[in-house]
């Protein structure tokens, strides 16, 4: 993908982020990737590894930066500091939410229409 077209797609869509940062006691390297979910390796290369299996690439350095200088922010604006150890953060990356149909998110029915069930079929019984 060229730098072009994937600047055009993190524009259009929204994206998820993950962080992978150093310095705890369960594993030197942990990985925090959507929902919350924070998984703890020994090694750099596996954190990694692991990360960009699942799509995620790393963010052009002007907007690593960006994010690190915000988290450093938002983490310092806790009053009494954080309840957990943030660690240091290494690296931030993303992936974009491309919707699987259409063009756009919003190609479905709206809350409280009904569905386009075509040639007059039903919904299945619960």
């Amino acid at each position: 993908m060229s730098a072009r077209s994937n600047e055009q797609i993190t524009r259009k869509y929204p994206r998820c982020i993950a962080t992978i940062s150093a310095g705890f006691e369960k594993g030197d390297f942990l990985v925090r990737e959507e929902k919350g979910q924070r998984v703890y390796f020994d090694f750099f290369e596996e954190a990694f590894n692991y990360i960009a299996a699942k799509g995620y690439s790393r963010m052009p350095k002007g907007e690593e930066g960006e994010w690190m200088d915000l988290m450093e922010s938002v983490h310092a604006s806790v009053k009494g500091g954080m309840k957990y150890n943030t660690g240091r953060l290494l690296m931030v990356l993303h992936k974009p939410l491309i919707p699987q149909r259409g063009d756009e998110y919003n190609n479905g029915p709206s809350y409280g229409e009904e569905p386009d069930m075509g040639d007059g079929a039903m919904l299945p019984m619960p």
